[in-house]
């Protein structure tokens, strides 16, 4: 397991216990219209963001690129570098391989995107074995000494990115840096990005169909949202945690001007 994220595979939905930690401040209502049911087939009227639709032309072009990018590991000697230089040196091949990175990291629910991560955890754990929180840090160079500031730095990164894939990068990042699970502790994180998955998953639950990250977006837009963050709470088979979720989705989302706006 990398940094808590292991090699994905389909779940069922999981049901988190109600964190003390969680604040309780109210939710601003940006995401789903108070009038709009609450039920998973329920989808907000509100106007959509632009979505991002240049990225990879299929999968098979995907594994190919991944493919690319492993064998290039392979060959470089990092027998003289840190944990924290080998990961800033994988890192840095997705990203300039793949726009939305940070998201492939956390959003299973795309096919590509779970192929990508999966690939990445391997190669990973091929070079450096136990992966922690500190590495990342270190290895993505922020500034931040304590989760506390490394949080802000990462938000300080995505003000002015309202679009749907750039919340899903924000998210990932925030992700993959520890700063949720130690603010919420690991069930309450893990539960919660296992939930989002599911509703955010448009392949349909009776029948398994993989889809590239243009097709899977273009499903988005046809549902006509322009947060990820809709599909969780439209979902009923979380009702009883809605409140806790809009917390930690309100906190997710502060400071990159998307409370108190429609989207």
């Amino acid at each position: 397991m990398i940094n808590g994220i292991n090699n994905r595979v389909r779940v069922s939905y999981v049901q988190s216990r109600p964190s003390s930690r969680i604040k309780k401040d109210s939710f601003s209502d940006v995401l789903v219209k108070s009038s709009a049911k609450d039920t998973f087939n329920s989808t907000p009227t509100v106007e959509r963001t632009a979505i991002k639709k240049e990225t990879f032309s299929n999968i098979s072009d995907t594994q190919a690129k991944l493919d690319k990018i492993s064998a290039a590991i392979k060959d470089m000697d990092y027998s003289e570098m840190s944990k924290a230089e080998i990961y800033a040196d994988i890192e840095k091949r997705y990203e300039d391989a793949f726009d939305n990175y940070h998201a492939t990291r956390a959003i299973s629910a795309c096919q590509e995107y779970n192929i990508i991560n999966n690939q990445f955890v391997t190669d990973v754990r091929n070079c450096i074995g136990r992966l922690t929180d500190d590495i990342i840090h270190k290895a993505r160079g922020y500034s931040g000494t304590n989760y506390e500031e490394i949080e802000a730095e990462i938000k300080e990164k995505y003000t002015g990115k309202t679009g749907f894939v750039d919340q899903l990068n924000l998210y990932g990042e925030l992700f993959t840096s520890g700063v949720l699970a130690n603010k919420y502790g690991r069930e309450t994180t893990y539960n919660f990005n296992t939930n989002l998955n599911l509703s955010l998953d448009l392949s349909g639950f009776n029948e398994y169909k993989p889809l590239s990250e243009s097709e899977w977006l273009k499903s988005v837009e046809e549902a006509n949202v322009s947060s990820p963050f809709a599909f969780l709470l439209n979902n009923p088979y979380i009702s009883m945690y809605k409140e806790m979720y809009k917390s930690i989705i309100d906190d997710i989302l502060f400071g990159n001007e998307y409370k108190n706006k429609e989207m």
